[in-house]
């Protein structure tokens, strides 16, 4: 038996905290009761294999084993990165992080901001612990940032070259085919000859022989039905016409300026970054014609395994699991994009 199972036996009547009681609690305590001893209530827990107690709220935490107070670096021990933090709530685990509340994750042993996005310090993150869950999830997401890559950028190539798929006679045209010679069923064409029209279907492979005689029956003699007599080219080739492809892309809106350089999130660059994004989509709107195309495309900008990066990812992830698959609008991505990066005081 422990000393903490010790101290349980010796309070079996213990009770649950108040809500007040709880803001007194260190979110690294593994455990912890209130009880009733000699008319006065305590508050007691378990950090790190020893036994605190307290009088309650405004009270210091004490050694149980000798009463001494639980010095603050104690207590503030765990938190990673601490040094960056501000007005560091080490109870709570709360504080501020230029000018934005964060709190501290025990599940992933990092600081997150209030919506659960993780908090990177100049390019290094605190989540990034050997064999921690948080790296598995990372390494996923990097994964899927990577493959989101190379499909959007083929969805854009496809969507600049948006054109109905060339008919068999255009293919023709394309590829000339040598003179038939013999009686197949198919007839014969010669090099160049344009799709139209298609020879009529009444016509046999001895359509040829069979050409109307003058009767030699003693009866009068009846006039041949008329066949469709078969267009006649003029000598040499004619010019292929000019393929639907073709044609199609020449009226495709070609991509105007320069993207800008993957953003690695860096605060210092993020109103350049982004000034030049919005320019980028702004003039090239007559091909990123929709919020889900805007919002994907330029979610390719962020540069793999940065900050930048694992937040663009999340992004991604986020949009990719919605059924359907939802990016939002083009002003609620700046707006979280403002929020993320840009300083308060820009």
């Amino acid at each position: 038996m422990n000393e903490w199972e010790k101290c349980q036996k010796r309070f079996p009547h213990r009770t649950s905290l108040t809500a007040k009681e709880t803001k007194h609690i260190s979110i690294f305590f593994t455990d912890h009761f209130a009880a009733t001893d000699k008319g006065q209530r305590f508050l007691f827990a378990y950090f790190e294999e020893l036994v605190l107690w307290s009088a309650g709220p405004k009270h210091p935490w004490r050694y149980l084993e000798d009463n001494d107070p639980i010095s603050e670096e104690l207590l503030t021990a765990k938190y990673l990165d601490k040094e960056y933090i501000t007005d560091l709530q080490m109870l709570e685990g709360t504080g501020q992080y230029k000018g934005k509340e964060v709190k501290y994750s025990t599940t992933r042993n990092c600081w997150t901001y209030l919506n659960n996005r993780t908090v990177h310090f100049h390019g290094t993150s605190a989540s990034e612990t050997p064999d921690s869950p948080a790296n598995n999830d990372t390494a996923r997401v990097e994964e899927i940032l990577e493959r989101t890559d190379m499909i959007v950028s083929s969805a854009i190539q496809k969507l600049q070259a948006i054109s109905q798929p060339a008919s068999p006679a255009t293919q023709a045209s394309t590829h000339p085919q040598p003179t038939q010679t013999s009686s197949l069923p198919t007839p014969p064409m010669s090099k160049g000859k344009p799709p139209a029209p298609v020879p009529p279907r009444t016509r046999t492979p001895t359509s040829r022989s069979s050409a109307p005689k003058a009767s030699t029956s003693q009866g009068p003699a009846q006039a041949p039905l008329p066949q469709p007599a078969a267009p006649q080219l003029p000598p040499g080739n004619l010019p292929n016409p000019p393929a639907p492809a073709a044609m199609a892309q020449q009226n495709q809106p070609r991509i105007l300026g320069t993207a800008p350089d993957p953003y690695d999130g860096s605060p210092d660059k993020a109103i350049d970054f982004w000034n030049t994004l919005a320019n980028y989509y702004n003039i090239n709107d007559g091909i990123y014609t929709t919020n889900a195309q805007k919002v994907s495309s330029a979610l390719t900008h962020f540069k793999i395994g940065t900050p930048g990066g694992k937040w663009a990812s999340d992004l991604m992830h986020t949009a990719l699991n919605t059924n359907p698959v939802n990016y939002g609008t083009w002003d609620d991505f700046k707006a979280t994009f403002d929020k993320q990066f840009i300083p308060p005081a820009a």
